[in-house]
């Protein structure tokens, strides 16, 4: 553990992603703050885990989760089980490598930051290709597979880009998924809004207005201050 030199550090872990497909972004960072299990919550999956940002996220948040992170990128796997093993909470974390679709289980809350390439050609990098496009996991792949696999409270939480939004509203209606929670996010007051934060349950929920956060804004630095050494 003494040798373990994390290319970037957050206040109570540090994350290595040299080897991984995508490397440490906002996205990943905000899910892992915003997402909310509910009261009680005790088995969580992180999807397409990548690093293991998020997944560390909430075991720092819930002293009592049990976290499965699943990857199926082998260099970000090699990343993700050396940061879980260097942080103060790797009895807590376990790996799936492979296929999330192969996880078995029901878990109070799945996060993730999926891809968010949906056409277009392929990156040359076969892993950072696969890590940014939605070919192998996507919104709605998620959407489906948490319908299946959600406690009757839990709950799924995940980023999209905004232009996402209908057929991802579609698909929860398909799958009997009720939005709970949404926040659409841009980079500044003045610019438009980017990527929308997603919370569905299978519970009946009263349709929610859409809160926004700006990410140079105080509710942003009070959000990841608990993550971020210079918040």
């Amino acid at each position: 553990m003494n040798d373990f030199c994390p290319t970037f550090r957050f206040k109570q872990f540090g994350v290595d992603d040299r080897r991984s497909a995508l490397r440490v972004g906002t996205d990943g960072v905000l899910v892992g703050a915003w997402a909310v299990a509910p009261q009680g919550a005790i088995r969580m999956l992180d999807v397409g885990a990548g690093c293991g940002v998020i997944a560390l996220m909430l075991a720092q948040r819930y002293a009592d989760a049990l976290i499965t992170a699943s990857e199926i990128d082998a260099g970000s796997v090699d990343d993700l089980r050396l940061n879980i093993l260097n942080s103060p909470w790797s009895d807590r974390i376990s790996v799936a490598e492979g296929d999330f679709n192969g996880v078995d289980g029901v878990f109070d809350l799945i996060a993730s930051n999926p891809p968010y390439f949906t056409n277009g050609e392929l990156a040359p990098d076969a892993s950072r290709a696969r890590a940014r496009h939605a070919s192998c996991l996507s919104p709605v792949s998620l959407i489906r597979y948490a319908a299946a696999h959600l406690s009757p409270d839990g709950v799924l939480a995940m980023i999209t880009p905004v232009e996402q939004a209908p057929c991802i509203e579609a698909e929860a209606a398909f799958a009997r998924l009720s939005l709970k929670r949404r926040t659409d996010v841009a980079t500044s007051p003045r610019r438009g809004v980017t990527r929308t934060l997603w919370e569905f349950t299978k519970a009946p929920c009263v349709l929610p207005t859409p809160d926004r956060l700006d990410l140079n804004s105080d509710d942003y630095r009070i959000l990841t201050r608990d993550f971020y050494l210079h918040f």
